[in-house]
């Protein structure tokens, strides 16, 4: 069941990194450690991130969702269980935003998407595949492997498994693979969409 989704979701991760190596010419794999994007006080950005009106919508939408589809059963109808749902989507953001920025302050990355300033969508969108999988070191300048970006989808996906009565492991980590993907598919259409992406 598990290798049924998940190979056909590894291919498209695949696929989708491919035009990704042409972007390395746009996307410079080092800069200067002291040039390195913070974009401000990392205390703020995790404020921001946090609270972001947009994934604050989606968890009350996400929430409203499940109530209709009376998602868990176990907790019935109402208004008690609707803000019950709309609390576990909140809940797993939380998690996993707070994961995703200690996890970068610990290992001295930046949180901070870089703008591609390409002129062609097939560069922008080339470009957010990599921003999603790369963080900046900031050590170093150098471009990396996101620890931060996984460890935090994957909390924040595995979380519920914590408080919801139907979910178990395996559920967490489809749900995970889903939000990369979800996420890849999100930052295509804007870089598609947006110039100054």
């Amino acid at each position: 069941m598990i290798r049924r989704i998940c190979t056909p979701l590894f291919a498209v991760l695949l696929l989708a990194a491919a035009p990704a190596l042409r972007a390395q010419a746009t996307a410079p794999d080092t800069v200067p450690a002291d040039t390195a994007r913070t974009t401000g006080d990392p205390v703020e950005m995790f404020m921001y991130d946090l609270v972001d009106p947009v994934t604050l919508g989606s968890a009350a939408a996400l929430g409203l969702y499940d109530h209709v589809r009376t998602e868990p059963y176990e907790w019935g109808g109402g208004l008690d269980a609707l803000t019950q749902r709309i609390a576990s989507r909140a809940g797993g953001h939380v998690i996993g935003t707070s994961v995703r920025h200690g996890v970068a302050a610990a290992l001295n990355r930046s949180v901070a998407d870089e703008p591609c300033g390409c002129p062609d969508a097939e560069d922008r969108v080339a470009h957010a595949f990599i921003e999603t999988f790369t963080d900046r070191d900031l050590t170093t300048g150098r471009r990396v492997f996101s620890e931060p970006f996984i460890a935090g989808t994957y909390a924040g996906a595995l979380a519920p498994t914590l408080w919801h009565p139907d979910v178990d492991l395996v559920d967490g980590l489809k749900s995970g693979t889903l939000s990369v993907v979800f996420t890849l598919a999100g930052r295509a259409i804007f870089a598609l969409l947006d110039p100054e992406y």
